[in-house]
Formats: structure tokens, sequence, C-alpha cells
């Protein structure tokens, strides 16, 4: 009897062993994705996106065709920690992704074919352009619609690869709401990779895409998709990026939701690795949240392409209204989606390392200055291989030089700027190789500009008494507070002047001639202004000409003088 108590005691003990624990699938046995998904499904709260803001009610949203699952695609298995992406999502911070929602919102509210629209597809445009993408604009029209899709192409090193993987966001907006979140903070997910994955070199194609016309029912990416679809593009994966960027709290912001098809689900497995293997970066929990077709990711679905779309934890209260503005955003979040979209197209493109971007620059120049002066700043950076350089200067004042070039590495280049208010300005500069590779910023330079204040009253000085036909000299100087330069006005009181005569040195008393052919009594007038314009008062000195007739006449005005200068109150009695 006891004999069989054991075996059936050991029975017991082995069954057990084998059992799944908690309904979860013995990991040594299963799929580790499919565990994943099991363990986090508490946290998907069945919420879709909104639907677009603006779409007529008898566009369509079509179901996608391919529901065949994928286990994992291209072959590709992610299992350490790259370094080139650590140094890609380092410098892929929050300023970065404020600098575009700022230049994003700044348009307004963006609704499809308006002028808005246009102006901020043209920045984009611009932007891919600056990067050293190919670049071009998808125009299309679809239900009684037209507008402008932007693409900026990077083309793989891999001469055997025509895989092509995509970024992607739409920057139009509902008509009475800036977009800050929807869906600015996508749109500058797209931006943020643009410009920083141009500085490496990948295996396989990537695509950094903008649509027009979601919010009409995305309109822009069903014709893009189409229109690959009939090209036959080999577009492996889409990364759609709508409303990253609100979370109420610290919890909600260690979550993000991505959005899937049953064939698209080895996209949502990769970036899950991503997100564990960069955990102590992005801090971020993947949460797969099922099928919705609510954005530009299902246009892709309906072509048969694979395609996911991240979308925020807690749905965004202020979703297009005028209150969808940075202010109501999380930057953070926004940020750590944003690093998390780009570790993962790296990571799937295989990025590589081919050009070494210039070092920071180094700026010299003026530490003060005066509003409304042309005022020059110098700068050099050194490129290790060697490339032409390009810079960029942020005068601190909201404006930008562009870039200026080429330069050699090393060489000193210039550039001058006008600063019209008086403040405090830290200025700063960018360099860019012929490689398109960017250094990091320089370190700020700090000038303050002043008042420009009117030069003081000039000083005349020369001969009181004098004959005519004779060459005077007089000299005349005044002083700048702001050390500007000067010019001079001097009215001779006998119909002639001299007109501005400089420049001189602030300071310096400088000689001026002139002869007088008739007599009489004259009041010399001087007037001083500096580099800007700038006139301060002026002074006079009076003269009294003897019409020469006699050698006597120069005895007589060699005697006046002498006597008014024992007694200069004559002075005053003879003028």
């Amino acid at each position: 009897m006891k004999q069989k108590i054991m075996i059936l005691f050991i029975c017991l003990i082995f069954l057990i062993s084998t059992m799944p624990i908690f309904g979860l699938a013995d990991e040594r046995f299963s799929d580790p994705n499919d565990n994943y998904r099991l363990k986090v499904q508490y946290l998907n709260d069945g919420r879709l996106p909104p639907n677009p803001g603006e779409m007529k009610d008898y566009i369509i949203l079509k179901n996608p065709v391919n529901q065949e699952k994928i286990e994992y695609s291209p072959n590709r298995i992610i299992t350490s920690i790259n370094e080139l992406i650590i140094e890609i999502i380092q410098n892929l911070d929050d300023d970065l992704i404020l600098g575009y929602l700022e230049d994003i919102t700044a348009f307004g509210p963006r609704p499809t074919e308006s002028e808005a629209c246009q102006q901020a597809g043209e920045y984009i445009y611009n932007e891919f352009e600056s990067y050293g993408l190919e670049v071009r604009y998808d125009d299309w029209t679809y239900s009684g619609y037209s507008g402008n899709n932007i693409e900026g192409t990077k083309i793989g090193t891999n001469e055997t690869s025509d895989a092509i993987y995509l970024i992607c966001a739409h920057y139009d907006s509902v008509s009475n709401s800036p977009g800050a979140d929807d869906d600015g903070s996508g749109t500058a997910a797209v931006l943020a990779a643009a410009y920083l994955l141009s500085q490496y070199e990948f295996n396989h194609t990537i695509r950094f895409v903008a649509f027009d016309g979601e919010e009409q029912g995305l309109l822009g990416s069903h014709e893009y998709a189409e229109e690959a679809s009939n090209n036959g593009d080999n577009i492996v994966a889409v990364l759609n990026g709508d409303m990253i960027g609100y979370a109420e709290d610290s919890e909600q912001a260690s979550y993000i939701k991505i959005y899937e098809d049953s064939a698209s689900e080895w996209i949502t497995d990769a970036t899950q690795e991503i997100s564990q293997l960069y955990f102590d970066y992005l801090g971020l929990t993947i949460v797969p949240s099922g099928v919705a077709y609510n954005s530009d990711h299902a246009s892709f679905w309906t072509y048969d392409f694979n395609a996911i779309m991240y979308h925020e934890y807690e749905f965004n209260q202020y979703y297009h209204s005028p209150q969808d503005i940075i202010e109501n955003m999380d930057l953070n979040y926004s940020t750590r989606v944003s690093k998390l979209m780009v570790a993962t197209l790296s990571e799937l493109s295989e990025v590589q390392i081919v050009n070494t971007p210039p070092d920071k620059p180094i700026i010299t120049g003026p530490t003060t200055g005066v509003e409304g002066e042309e005022i020059t700043f110098y700068v050099s950076a050194t490129d290790a291989e060697e490339h032409n350089l390009y810079y960029q200067f942020d005068w601190g004042d909201g404006n930008k030089s562009g870039w200026l070039g080429p330069f050699q590495s090393d060489e000193i280049a210039e550039a001058s700027h006008i600063f019209e208010e008086i403040s405090e300005y830290d200025i700063k500069v960018q360099a860019k190789d012929e490689k398109y590779g960017k250094s990091e910023w320089s370190d700020n330079h700090h000038i303050i500009i002043v008042e420009n204040l009117a030069p003081e009253k000039p000083i005349i000085t020369g001969p009181t008494f004098a004959i005519t036909g004779k060459e005077l000299n007089f000299k005349i100087g005044a002083t700048d507070p702001n050390d500007q330069d000067l010019y001079y006005y001097i009215f001779w009181d006998d119909g002639s002047y001299n007109n501005w005569d400089g420049p001189y040195p602030s300071g310096e008393e400088i000689t001026f001639n002139h002869t007088y052919t008739k007599g009489g009594s004259f009041t010399i007038i001087a007037k001083a202004k500096d580099d800007l314009g700038k006139t301060g008062n002026q002074d006079h000195l009076k003269l009294f000409v003897l019409k020469t007739r006699t050698q006597s006449d120069t005895i007589i005005l060699k005697l006046l003088e002498k006597i008014i200068s024992r007694f200069p109150i004559l002075y005053n009695i003879i003028y």
C-alpha cells in the first residue's frame, strides 16, 4: 500500500511540474513573444483610437486583406544591444522634439487643402532636403480632396536588397486645432528620425513619410499605399505614429499601445524586444492592443503590407480641439516613444556607420554689441575625414543663418548678424559635413546688446579771425559712447559744407581745411553721427574774416587777435 501511495505521489509531482502556472505556458516550450502578450494583456483596456475628425460618412475604411500570421520577418533575431542604436537614441532628446513641435504648431490648424497645411508640407520637404534625403511631393486626389504626401528616402547600401522600411505620421489636423499631439507628435518623431538616421548608413532602404488627408479618412496614405502596391514596392514594415505625446501621470507614461493585425504582429514583437533591450533608455512597456483601422497604418493593411500603429496609453482629452497644444502634452513621453520607433526602425533596417560627424564647433566674437549694429562672429571645426564643412548659426533671437559654406576642415569661417533689440543672447553653431553628418551644437557664446547712444557733441578748435584767400585749419573731434566710428558734417556758413566725411575713430581729433573768399562774420557748425546713423548735438565756432586788400590787413588781423586774447569780452561784442 505504501508503495502505491509513493508511486501516486511521484505521478502527481510530475503532472504539476508540467502544467502551466496561472495559465501561462512554460517559457522553455513556448514563443516568448506570445508569453509576453499573455503577461500584459490585462493592460489592454480595449479602447480604440478615434476616427479621423473630418471624415465624410461615405468614406469606408477598408478592412485588411492579409490576416495570415507571420512568426518573424525578415529572419532577423534581436538578441543584443547595438551601440550605434544607443548613440542614435541618446541624441534624440526633448529639445529636438520640442523644436519640431513648435515649428509644426506655429502654422496653426492645418486642415487638408488649407494654406497652413501646404506651408507645413513645404517645411517638412525642406527639412528632409536639408538632411540630404531624396525628397519628393507625392501629389494625390481622392474622394473630392487633393493634397501632398511628403516622402524622404535614405537608400540602403545593400544593392541586393529591395526591402523598404517606412516610418510615417500625418501632418494635417482638424480645422479647429493646432494639432500638437494629433499628429504633431508623430510628425516630430518622423522628422527626428530623418534628421538622426540621415547621418548613418543602413543595409535596407528607409522612407520617411508625412501624410496629408488623414483627418478626411486616411486619404493621402490610401493613395500612397495603392501606388506602392501598383509599383511592386517591397515595403516590409510600416511604423505609424499617431498621438504619441499625452500622459496624465508617470504610470501612464510608462506604457505605449500598439495596434496590429495578425500579419503584422512580428513588428510588434520586434519593437517589444527593442523596448526590453533598451529599457534603461526608453522606460516603456509595450501593450499590444489588437486591430484598429483609424489611422494611416490601416491603408497599408488594405494593400497587404505589414504595419503597426504606436498610440498613447491614455487617450488625450484635448484631441480635435483648440486645446491640443504643446503645453497639454507630456514632452518626455513623446520623446521616449519617438526613441522606441527610431530604435526599432534602425534595428530592422540594419544600421551601419560610415561617416564620422564633425567635432563640436568653436565660436568666437564680441561679447557686447549695439542694437542695429552688424556684428561678425567666427567659427571653426575639425572633420576627422577632412570633409568640407557647412555651418549654421542659431542667433538666439529666433533667427538662424541657414547653412553657410563650404569651408575646409579647420578653416575659420565668419558670419554677421544684426540684433534689433536690447537684450542678452546665447549664440550657438552646428557643423555638418558634405556627407550630411552633423556635429553637436557648440557651447553658447553670450553677447549683451545695449542701446545705441548718440555721439557726444563735437568740439571745434581753430582761428576766430582770418583773411580771405588763406587756407584755414580747424580741428574737430567727438567721442561715441559705444566706441563706433564717426562721420562729420561741417557747415562753413559760406554756402559750402562737408557732407559726412569719415569714418574716423571715436575720440580722435581730425583736421579739416577751408578757405573763405568773402569777408564777414561766419558761424561754423559741426555734427557727428555713428556707423548706424545716429546723430548727436552740434557745436559751433564763430569766425570773423577780413577781405584782403593790402599787406596791412594781415598786420591788423594779428593785432585784433592779440587784443581779443587779452580781453575775451570783446569777442562777444564783435559777434
